[in-house]
């Protein structure tokens, strides 16, 4: 008797073991990973810009660097304890994982290397972050409601393009700012930056035309437009293509942030509001 309850026992351990680690996330749950894949994201983007600065000379820096640093990895670790906790496609968990080992190697070479190498590596990294979550949406949204999929895609195919293009701009500017000067293969560069910028803030404005936020009132989301316009405007006037630039490269980085932290107030409105339909 003792010998087939053993068996027994053998025979279903390993399930319970699954159960445990692997269990079936809700769409709500599934809607955490989007926003900490978002995390991920933001914080890959001030690590480039403060890198960037540190390495065109801006000394200050380099202490920010290790904090944001510090704050990426506990965000990392959040999307590392989803994956272990909840069943995800074995084709996007894998890729997040290889995702995750580019972001700790950059980490632990950004210092070595040249600064253009490391800008264009955390940018690959980026880039792969939104077009992951991407897929995630697409894998777990897209047969659901109408409505959560059209929001969702709205928040990774314009929000996050819009920060990033900001985040661009902040990163590369501000190593310009630090060394004082923009050659020319930058000013073509940052010129295209704002040009994007430019087209994910209309985006973002014919969308809420329509759809309105529920957390912010029409007169803030202009608030909000408006600083991105004037951040675009002085990067125009003031950085593309000029020598001995004058600005304080910490400040235009803060400048830049606080635009990409309005976007992303607006991101985690949309997304509250999308985890109070999915607990209906």
């Amino acid at each position: 008797m003792k010998k087939i309850v053993l068996f027994i026992w053998i025979l279903i351990s390993p399930l319970m073991a699954f159960s445990l680690f692997e269990d079936k996330a809700s769409d709500k749950e599934y809607l955490e990973f989007v926003t900490l894949l978002k995390d991920v994201t933001i914080d890959t983007q001030k690590v480039r810009g403060l890198t960037n600065s540190f390495k065109n000379g801006n000394v200050a820096a380099q202490l920010l660097v290790y904090a944001q640093r510090e704050s990426l990895e506990k965000d990392i670790s959040k999307v590392e304890g989803f994956i272990t906790k909840y069943e995800v496609e074995e084709d996007i968990s894998k890729e997040a994982k290889e995702l995750i080992k580019k972001v700790r190697k950059w980490n632990s070479k950004a210092f070595r290397k040249e600064s253009t190498a490391v800008f264009s590596g955390y940018t690959a990294i980026v880039e792969s972050l939104i077009n992951l979550n991407g897929k995630f949406i697409n894998t777990y949204f897209k047969k659901g409601d109408a409505k959560v999929y059209t929001t969702l895609t709205m928040m990774n195919e314009t929000l996050l393009p819009l920060t990033e293009n900001i985040g661009k701009l902040r990163g590369m500017g501000s190593g310009i700012v630090a060394r004082g000067s923009c050659n020319e293969n930058e000013a073509v560069t940052m010129k295209a930056f704002t040009v994007n910028i430019e087209k994910y803030r209309l985006e973002m404005q014919a969308y809420f035309k329509k759809h309105g936020c529920r957390r912010f009132s029409t007169r803030k989301l202009v608030e909000f437009d408006v600083k991105i316009a004037d951040y675009t405007k002085l990067v125009n006037e003031k950085v593309i293509g000029k020598e001995g630039i004058a600005l304080d490269a910490n400040k235009y980085f803060d400048q830049g942030t606080a635009c990409i932290s309005d976007v992303i107030s607006i991101y985690d409105a949309m997304s509250e509001e999308l985890a109070k339909q999915l607990s209906k």
